[in-house]
């Protein structure tokens, strides 16, 4: 005999005609389904409400458009004062450090891969002046390298670096040239001139050789031996000025050399005079990458 489903009967009367409204039967889970869509009713419609109506205002933790906006604004000047503070900040960093007289020399080296060294610091952008004044000396540098330097050197004696130095071919086109030696080369003075200073750096594995010559130019020999000389000593050109660095893991010993004229870069493979240097091979016991310093 089969198990008969609960019903529950709901009967509504009107008493006061006599009469019956409605006379229903349910089961009970037809009378959960209509509970669960009443309550997803509920929730659906008050949502509507609180969404659609001012009502939202009063939930906690709401701001008002007026609050919403300024707070977006002062967030706005809060993160752009940051920044600004933190530019300040490595500026003065890096003034710091740099002005801090108890810093070694080889200290630089570890500054300049240093984050706050390396982070920009630059408190404001390049302005119109200073973009056409930086326009101006690169034109000015342009006319000096190609015109009025040429001119100057005319008339001036210009010496190789060295009897048997090579320049890389890498830096003939370059402000800082590169120049290999032999074990037994020494280093020579390019022309006539006074010793402005000769000291060693650590930064440049070396001592250090600046000579000042006439007509505005200037010398600067880095990576020496030994110097020969003293600030405040007349050289003539062809004069030995220092001894030749010691070699490095490969075997190879070079120089550097900047110069100027009137305080403007020059490229000094364009200046210092050819000598015939020899065998190649013979003298550095390697293929040649480099060659023979030529100019003027």
């Amino acid at each position: 005999m089969a198990h008969k489903r609960d019903k529950i009967r709901i009967r509504i009367e009107h008493e006061s005609h006599l009469s019956t409204i409605t006379d229903t039967r349910l089961s009970l889970w037809a009378i959960a389904g209509i509970l669960f869509l009443i309550i997803i009713l509920s929730l659906f419609s008050g949502c509507l409400i609180v969404l659609l109506t001012p009502l939202h205002t009063l939930l906690p933790g709401y701001l008002k458009e007026t609050q919403r906006s300024a707070t977006e604004e002062n967030l706005m000047r809060l993160d752009s004062l940051r920044n600004v503070y933190e530019t300040n900040q490595r500026y003065i960093d890096n003034f710091l450090r740099v002005t801090d007289i108890e810093r070694l020399p080889s200290d630089s080296v570890a500054l300049k891969e240093d984050s706050v060294i390396s982070s920009h610091d630059t408190l404001l952008p390049p302005s119109e002046r200073e973009r056409r004044f930086v326009a101006r000396m690169e034109e000015q540098e342009k006319f000096n390298i190609s015109v009025l330097a040429p001119l100057a050197a005319d008339g001036m004696t210009f010496s190789p670096i060295s009897d048997t130095g090579i320049f890389s071919n890498a830096s003939k086109d370059s402000e800082t040239g590169e120049i290999l030696l032999p074990a037994d080369a020494s280093v020579l003075s390019v022309a006539d001139g006074t010793v402005l200073a000769a000291f060693f750096s650590r930064a440049e594995n070396g001592y250090v050789t600046v000579i000042q010559h006439q007509r505005g130019f200037a010398s600067r020999y880095s990576h020496l031996g030994k110097p020969l000389v003293v600030m405040g000593e007349d050289v003539s050109a062809g004069q030995i000025i220092a001894s030749p660095p010691p070699p490095d893991r490969s075997g190879k010993r070079y120089i550097y050399i900047m110069m100027w004229h009137n305080g403007l870069p020059v490229l000094p493979y364009k200046f210092i005079n050819e000598r015939e240097s020899g065998n190649f091979k013979e003298l550095f016991g390697i293929e040649n990458s480099f060659e023979a310093p030529r100019g003027k």
